[in-house]
């Protein structure tokens, strides 16, 4: 894709992707880098603002997607370090409809005490420019990025094509369904680039999440499907599914014998990430109390266990920085939309 194909947003230029340097060229470029680890704290009496204790009681942590997939896998091991950090339950609600957006406007629009918070991803930049819903990046309260997830495509491991120029060579001749976590959705964006790059036609199907659409593949229901790596990397390992490429500029630790798209001749680096986020108008002193058990969670034992076990990258970014990033995000994919042509 050149130049003029889509240009970077503003920050861009000085944005990392997955912490490598931007090429402007690569107009796809995805999301992610790494923000600085700040020191952990613990919760108590908070001083100003709000005079009042977080967490008083229960916290609940909306997933907006079904059981199974990154953010709900992510988001319960938050919710376990963060128990283990305070002195009330966790607990992780799945809130499912609308590419994410019926969870993440449960949370917006949630009472801004902090006992409800929610996960969120690349759909958050997307909503407002395919008419999801009016939701926003200045609807919510950044707290913490915590994941990054390059995408991958898989197929069932006996299908008829087992590599890239095989499978493009099928959907050259044949009407191809690509499964995703829903319409405007970041890996329904990423399929879209894809197929976009790859100069082919795909019918997108869209799932309540990535655990559906994959079982969906899996099922023989969809052709392929367009999920996080991550997300797929044991059913590749042992079966049933076969991945043809990552979309990412190097190998993956979780899918160490996957190659690259780059590799395989489709200059395209796109993903997905995670954050958890309050609703908007958090009294200040609350949003400190949250921030602290977040550094504290991230840094923990528990937490950086189960990251690694599960292949999951650490990246973090805090609220500011995130921020920031949200608003730069917001500009890229209402470009995407635009070139794309992507409708809800």
């Amino acid at each position: 894709m050149t130049d003029d194909s889509i240009s970077a947003s503003a920050g861009d230029s000085q944005a990392s992707t997955y912490g490598g340097s931007v090429n402007r060229r690569n107009v796809l470029k995805a999301l992610g880098g790494t923000g600085l680890v700040a020191t952990a704290g613990c919760t108590g009496q908070l001083s100003g603002g709000s005079n009042q204790e977080w967490p008083s009681r229960q916290v609940e942590v909306v997933s907006p997607w079904s059981a199974g997939g990154g953010a709900d896998r992510t988001s319960r091991a938050v919710a376990d370090a963060g128990e283990s950090n305070t002195d009330v339950s966790w607990n992780v609600s799945n809130q499912t409809g609308g590419s994410g957006s019926v969870g993440m406007s449960a949370v917006a629009n949630a009472e801004p005490t902090g006992h409800t918070l929610g996960c969120t991803a690349p759909e958050i930049c997307l909503y407002q420019h395919l008419g999801i819903a009016d939701l926003g990046p200045d609807d919510i309260t950044p707290i913490m990025q915590y994941t990054q997830m390059p995408a991958a495509i898989v197929v069932r491991e006996n299908s008829d094509y087992t590599t890239v120029d095989e499978f493009l060579s099928y959907a050259k001749n044949n009407k191809v369904q690509m499964a995703n976590s829903g319409i405007g959705s970041s890996w329904h964006m990423a399929g879209a680039a894809w197929a976009y790059e790859a100069g082919i036609d795909v019918q997108h199907v869209a799932y309540p999440g990535a655990a559906p659409a994959i079982t969906a593949t899996v099922n023989g229901e969809a052709d392929c499907a367009t999920v996080g790596a991550v997300e797929v990397a044991s059913q590749v390992r042992d079966g049933p599914l076969t991945a043809l490429g990552v979309m990412y500029d190097e190998q993956l630790e979780s899918l160490p014998n996957t190659p690259t798209m780059q590799s395989q001749g489709i200059d395209i680096v796109i993903g997905s990430w995670l954050a958890h986020f309050a609703p908007p108008d958090l009294p200040d002193d609350v949003k400190q109390s949250i921030v602290e058990t977040y550094n504290t969670v991230y840094e923990s034992e528990s937490f950086k266990t189960f990251m690694e076990n599960n292949n999951f990258m650490r990246v973090k970014r805090g609220p500011d920085e995130l921020q920031k990033f949200l608003d730069e995000r917001y500009k890229y994919y209402g470009q995407l939309v635009e070139k794309l042509n992507i409708q809800a």
